[in-house]
């Protein structure tokens, strides 16, 4: 059997000591320190969203055929690296590296690199945390103003961890975190993320303005938001995600929004590094502040957000989170949560043991 993990052991905690999937908790699903690799036959392709599956078709020791399932990301991040439906192909031959599945009775790896028979190799995990290589500045003359923050722009997950929310908790924060199902949450149901983890997926979020309406848009789940500069009344476009007043000043947007309805993954996503394993739920009196400032190059641009909510943050709780500039024709990608992908992706989850 082609499959090697002494020597990726060794070197896990270098290459995947902060991994994360942006639909479920990476690290309730997948062991950094168990890096195996699997050279065998495509026998199944199924690029999907909100995650996609291959499955590898591998001989072992004794000349026996085992089919291994391999969980990768979504289309668009796919697309974004090179791969589509001609790149991986049922009958192609292919190497796979990346952690194994926390459930030891499963012949499942996340797939951290593919390199393919034809020579092409594709770095999966890394490519999300981090910044792009290329620096891509505002080259528009006489763009001034809240103009500047419009264009595209990608985040990248800094990371997340198996431990406790940074966010100040009550009790029933807590006690949330503690009732947390794994296998049946918002991710498992294609309930898109909600603010402030809509912010912290590294997918296109694109910046448009006409006249004075702000309109922002995220490539996951197709959300849109638009907001209404130095209205007196709320802009609602999607209940979900509340209502909207926004103002700009001091070379920041800012956008207030309030009305939101109770959810259970409102303030944090188990996949984010605010929710670290498991959803915190929000009430109708959460309330969010966004601040968004560009650098002097327009290459970078901030989001500064406070979020609070008296029934599950003890006070008022603000990060920041990085975006770099796209080239304006990089193609926004369709993203359509296929709900069957969902479940089968949450299943696979596991509470690590200390």
């Amino acid at each position: 059997m082609k499959i090697k993990s002494s020597f990726y052991a060794i070197v896990a905690t270098l290459f995947y000591a902060i991994p994360v999937s942006a639909h479920h908790s990476f690290a309730t699903h997948y062991d950094a320190s168990n890096i195996v690799e699997i050279s065998g036959v495509l026998s199944e392709v199924k690029m999907r969203s909100p995650h996609s599956f291959f499955a590898v078709d591998v001989t072992n020791e004794n000349g026996e055929v085992e089919t291994w399932e391999v969980e990768a990301h979504a289309v668009p991040l796919l697309r974004r690296l090179g791969i589509n439906r001609d790149t991986l192909k049922v009958g192609d031959g292919v190497t796979i590296r990346g952690p194994r599945s926390r459930k030891p009775e499963k012949l499942l790896l996340f797939g951290a690199q593919i390199d393919t028979a034809s020579g092409e190799s594709f770095e999966m995990l890394n490519s999300i945390r981090r910044a792009p290589e290329e620096k891509i500045t505002d080259k528009r003359e006489g763009v001034t103003g809240v103009d500047r923050l419009t264009g595209k722009w990608l985040t990248f997950i800094t990371g997340q961890v198996i431990a406790d929310s940074p966010m100040p908790l009550t009790e029933a924060g807590l006690q949330a975190r503690r009732d947390f199902d794994l296998r049946k949450n918002s991710s498992s149901e294609c309930v898109p993320p909600n603010l402030p983890s809509l912010l912290m997926i590294p997918y296109i979020y694109d910046i448009s303005r006409s006249g004075d309406m702000i309109n922002i848009f995220h490539e996951y789940s197709k959300v849109r938001r638009a907001v209404i500069l130095d209205a007196k009344v709320s802009n609602i476009t999607d209940p979900m995600y509340g209502g909207r007043t926004g103002r700009y000043e001091n070379d920041t947007l800012i956008i207030e929004s309030t009305g939101f309805p109770a959810m259970p993954a409102g303030l944090a996503s188990g996949w984010d590094p605010n929710g670290n394993g498991a959803d915190i739920p929000s009430s109708p009196q959460k309330k969010l502040v966004e601040q968004y400032t560009v650098n002097e190059d327009g290459s970078q641009m901030t989001i500064r957000y406070t979020v609070s909510d008296p029934v599950y943050l003890t006070e008022p709780y603000t990060a920041e989170i990085p975006f770099y500039r796209m080239k304006d024709d990089e193609p926004i990608q369709d993203f359509t949560c296929d709900a069957e992908i969902a479940s089968r992706s949450t299943s696979n989850a596991v509470v690590p043991k200390n």
